[in-house]
């Protein structure tokens, strides 16, 4: 799945995906495409992007792992078990392994979501729906799933060079992966401390430079991904005039920056 412009090094060393694998049809109008995965030399992690044409969706299925679902471009609706949440850019909602999820577009411009497992070989199984449709704009804590609403999420200030906006409900849940936004300042740098598990790093906004270890790396296309490897510390480096934006997700282990 590496037909995108992949830097794939040794197995432990990071690398870029720009353009992501190879596209994969799921279903008529829906295609997936991998930027991390166990294929691509990544750990325990794979994250991607579905797009969904306007009118189409991925019917009920399930994973034998949790997901951890972003919207970054559009709009669309995540079914879970027939609870239905309408998905606006940023918005997250986290769904447990074997739990029955659906998504659709209703719009008519193009949703892309970007996707996590905690697992390099995400699998899934198509299901029946069989569920009755109600409408939600939160999740309930007697339910599985975890919505989080982007501007209803904290966001916590890095001294002027960014800030942090945390998409998933906590560092200490159960919850197997989580994610965080990372805004860089025009002219800002921030320095990220290494972690024991790899990491992606996904960009949504604007221009940015990640380095990891000794390898330095341009994103520059939207979802350009690095995959920073377990033990690597990070820089991400805004040189342009406009704020940037990165997604960071990984499996459940602290994403603390520093």
């Amino acid at each position: 799945m590496a037909d995108g412009e992949s830097n794939v090094s040794a197995t432990s060393g990071a690398f870029l995906s720009s353009g992501g694998g190879e596209a994969r049809e799921l279903a008529p109008g829906v295609e997936v495409r991998a930027y991390v995965s166990a294929e691509l030399g990544a750990t325990e992690l794979t994250s991607g992007t579905a797009t969904l044409q306007p009118g189409t969706g991925l019917p009920y299925h399930t994973h034998p792992t949790s997901e951890l679902i972003i919207l970054v471009a559009g709009q669309a609706d995540i079914s879970v078990e027939g609870r239905r949440y309408p998905l606006q850019p940023c918005d997250a909602i986290y769904i447990p392994a074997e739990v029955a999820h659906a998504a659709q577009n209703g719009s008519e411009q193009a949703a892309v979501l970007h996707t996590v497992f905690p697992t390099g070989t995400p699998d899934r199984e198509f299901v029946d729906d069989t569920f009755d449709v109600l409408d939600c704009t939160e999740s309930a804590e007697e339910q599985p799933e975890s919505l989080v609403v982007f501007g209803q999420a904290p966001v916590f200030d890095l001294g002027g060079a960014g800030d942090v906006c945390k998409l998933t409900t906590g560092l200490t849940s159960e919850q197997e992966v989580v994610a965080q936004m990372v805004g860089i300042a025009p002219g800002a740098s921030l320095d990220l401390a290494s972690e024991d598990c790899d990491q992606s790093v996904t960009l949504v906004g604007g221009h940015v430079v990640c380095e990891a270890g000794e390898s330095r790396f341009e994103l520059t296309g939207f979802c350009d991904t690095v995959c920073v490897r377990a033990g690597q510390p990070q820089r991400l480096e805004n040189s342009q005039s406009t704020r940037a934006a990165v997604i960071i997700s990984a499996s459940n282990r602290s994403l603390e920056t520093g």
